[in-house]
């Protein structure tokens, strides 16, 4: 306990020098959720851990990520597919379950390789197809045929959410194949997030993650969210559906190379 206030007292007499990581870390968050789903929000946690501890940097973005959420769902609320957000919820919350309860035994460093593999894999492919096979985005959405692949990659989804806030890479590998609407495909990632983001915080207060360090630091950067927000918005309606997902495959690509490289270097 007394070494848990040292390292409090610690960090907060090196506000100037870890704000900023914060802030920066934040409008990656709210530029992301706002316009492109979320992929390039799981950079906003590998940037945290370069000045903070994995667990306190993970219990400053949860409040932040949950207030993202609020203010984007209500912004997108006419827009998320329901038949798909009540799959994609399911699997999420099973996986947030199992992530609770391995949580104090996990090793996320190769976890967070895993889902960096993924993210690459699924970037190439997309890319892969674009420029030798079909060009057009596939609309057609078959809602028997992605009840296993929502329970699967959203219960990743919702296990890696847990324990590494990486939930957004395996959300995107179930959602972008679908080839939804930017618009429909925000919203119902928006949805999904609110939803999985409150559902996590009886766990984190179970598991005593957010102290007085964290509580004060998210305080600190929530005046700099709604500019993010702002930009993502801005930045989705300026896009056509072809360059959306194109932005969106090459953020999950970037988001990949950073996890595996954040593990391995």
């Amino acid at each position: 306990m007394i070494e848990d206030t040292l390292n409090s007292l610690k960090l907060i007499n090196q506000l100037e020098i870890l704000i900023p990581i914060t802030i920066l870390s934040v409008i990656l968050v709210a530029i992301s959720k706002s316009g492109f789903g979320g992929a390039l929000g799981s950079l906003g946690l590998p940037v945290m851990v370069l000045a903070f501890p994995p667990k306190l940097a993970i219990a400053i973005l949860l409040p932040i990520y949950l207030t993202t959420d609020i203010f984007v769902a209500y912004i997108w609320r006419k827009y998320p597919a329901l038949k798909i957000l009540k799959l994609m919820v399911l699997g999420g919350l099973l996986g947030q379950v199992l992530g609770w309860v391995c949580f104090e035994y996990l090793d996320d460093k190769y976890i967070l390789i895993l889902i960096g593999i993924l993210a690459l894999i699924t970037s190439i492919r997309y890319f892969k197809g674009f420029f030798f096979h079909n060009k057009t985005i596939n609309k057609t959405v078959n809602i028997k045929s992605s009840f296993s692949r929502a329970i699967s990659w959203c219960g990743f989804s919702g296990f890696s959410s847990f324990v590494a806030l990486t939930g957004g890479i395996p959300a995107q590998i179930f959602l972008l194949p679908l080839g939804l609407d930017r618009q429909i495909f925000v919203g119902t990632m928006s949805f999904y997030f609110l939803i999985i983001n409150l559902a996590k915080l009886p766990f984190f207060f179970d598991l005593q993650l957010f102290t007085s360090t964290s509580i004060v630091l998210s305080i600190l950067t929530l005046p700099i969210l709604p500019i993010g927000i702002y930009l993502g918005r801005f930045l989705n309606k300026k896009l056509s559906d072809r360059l959306f997902y194109h932005i969106s495959h090459f953020a999950l690509f970037i988001c990949g190379l950073n996890l595996i490289g954040q593990q391995t270097l």
